[in-house]
């Protein structure tokens, strides 16, 4: 990592638990008190690296548990449901307050499985576990532009911050694998491990992107909601990536409002340099090659 990069790093409020640097937001008493957290039979997780759709498979869920006449819950009561996050908007940590949250719970985490709670990373019983993918290099952009956001938004100084945070610096970081929230192969990876397990459904942004209402609908089946199948493209309609961007922006919460950018696959293509092309491509074959996970890149 280059000095204006650990410099940024250090002005900003990170810390390291466990070889993994996570924001301030996520406290090192969160991460420890993840052992501890108690699973319920009817639980579903979204377990995710930052930035490759964690919100909107929430937004799908939620709308399914809403027509199945499971849940009234919207996506907005539900966005503060990210485990080891102690959101600066609420007064409480939320592993803490989903100890109080109505059934059926949707817990967000970003977490590996070895820092998950137990029963997210080897779930027992009728708790449904959904991972979320991202192609690497779109992740990459979307967290960058993320990043800058949470700087210009959440810091007093964060738009000079941001002005040295460039795309260079960061698309270094990431492929190091010392970014926030860790190595993106890792962490996809501990996850894929799990793909065997009927406990688990794995979703793929792409995939999303390419029919979504074939993506709502696997969800739902997943799930084991009986929707019929005017439902199901009625919520595929409602959770495209433009309705879902206008909900966003009118959130209360502030880092919901710039949650959505462009939604779109390929974008990487107007950031990436040939070189840094070159490079994530070949970490992508020393990483999967052999692993049965791939992505689709435009």
């Amino acid at each position: 990592m280059d000095f204006v990069t650990r410099s940024l790093a250090w002005l900003l409020p990170m810390h390291e638990y466990k070889n993994i640097v996570y924001p301030y937001f996520i406290t090192r008493e969160n991460l420890e008190a993840m052992p501890n957290f108690q699973m319920r039979d009817d639980d579903i997780v979204i377990a995710s690296y930052p930035k490759t759709g964690t919100n909107w498979v929430l937004e799908i869920i939620t709308k399914i548990l809403q027509a199945a006449g499971k849940s009234e819950a919207t996506s907005e009561e539900r966005a503060f449901a990210k485990l080891e996050f102690h959101h600066p908007e609420l007064p409480q940590t939320t592993h803490l307050m989903l100890e109080d949250s109505p059934s059926p719970r949707v817990i967000l985490t970003h977490l590996c499985p070895d820092l998950a709670p137990p029963g997210i990373a080897n779930p027992e019983g009728n708790v449904k576990v959904i991972v979320v993918m991202r192609n690497p290099k779109d992740a990459a952009v979307s967290n960058y532009h993320f990043g800058l956001n949470i700087m210009r938004n959440y810091f007093y100084f964060g738009h000079i911050l941001a002005y040295f945070l460039t795309w260079d610096r960061f698309c270094n970081v990431f492929l190091s694998g010392e970014a926030v929230f860790g190595n993106f192969y890792n962490h996809v990876l501990s996850w894929w491990q799990k793909r065997h397990d009927p406990h688990f459904l794995f979703l793929k942004y792409e995939d999303m992107q390419k029919n979504l209402t074939d993506a709502v609908k696997t969800v739902a089946e997943f799930l084991e909601m009986d929707l019929d199948d005017a439902t199901v493209k009625h919520i595929a309609k409602d959770c495209t990536f433009h309705n879902m961007k206008k909900v966003f922006e009118n959130s209360d919460f502030k880092h919901r409002t710039f949650m959505a950018r462009k939604g779109m696959v390929g974008d990487w293509t107007n950031y990436f340099s040939p070189e840094q092309s070159q490079a994530f491509d070949a970490m992508y074959r020393e990483k999967l090659e052999g692993t049965g996970l791939e992505f689709e890149f435009e």
